[in-house]
């Protein structure tokens, strides 16, 4: 079911939604409450601080069309309350790659230092 909703937002949000704030959004994740009446949605977005900000609202204030277009298409017996969340997993996987990569010396081709 979480996945069914993730799907069918990130579907919304490409050619449903008209608000100009929701930026580039990539729906991440879905996360059901245990009786089913509440979606969490995992979000991410690129650009700025401020850009992120416009796009946590127009999806707060959207939520209502979102929610309706679930209904909609769905077809569930009830039809979840959305909650979004930014997901920072991404940006901390880029801070430890960055981090990573700064105390792994590069490969050497011209190292000859391997037995023979």
């Amino acid at each position: 079911m979480a996945d069914t909703i993730r799907q069918e937002i990130a579907k919304f949000l490409l050619n449903g939604v008209k608000d100009d704030r929701i930026g580039f959004v990539t729906i991440t994740e879905v996360k059901m409450t245990a009786d089913l009446q509440t979606a969490r949605v995992y979000y991410t977005s690129y650009g700025t601080e401020k850009q992120r900000e416009e796009s946590e609202l127009g999806l707060q204030q959207s939520s209502y069309k979102i929610r309706a277009h679930l209904g909609k298409t769905l077809r569930f017996r009830y039809t979840p309350r959305l909650e979004f969340f930014f997901d920072r997993g991404l940006e901390h996987s880029y801070k430890i790659q960055k981090l990573l990569g700064e105390l792994t010396p590069p490969d050497d081709p011209s190292d000859d230092s391997e037995p023979k």
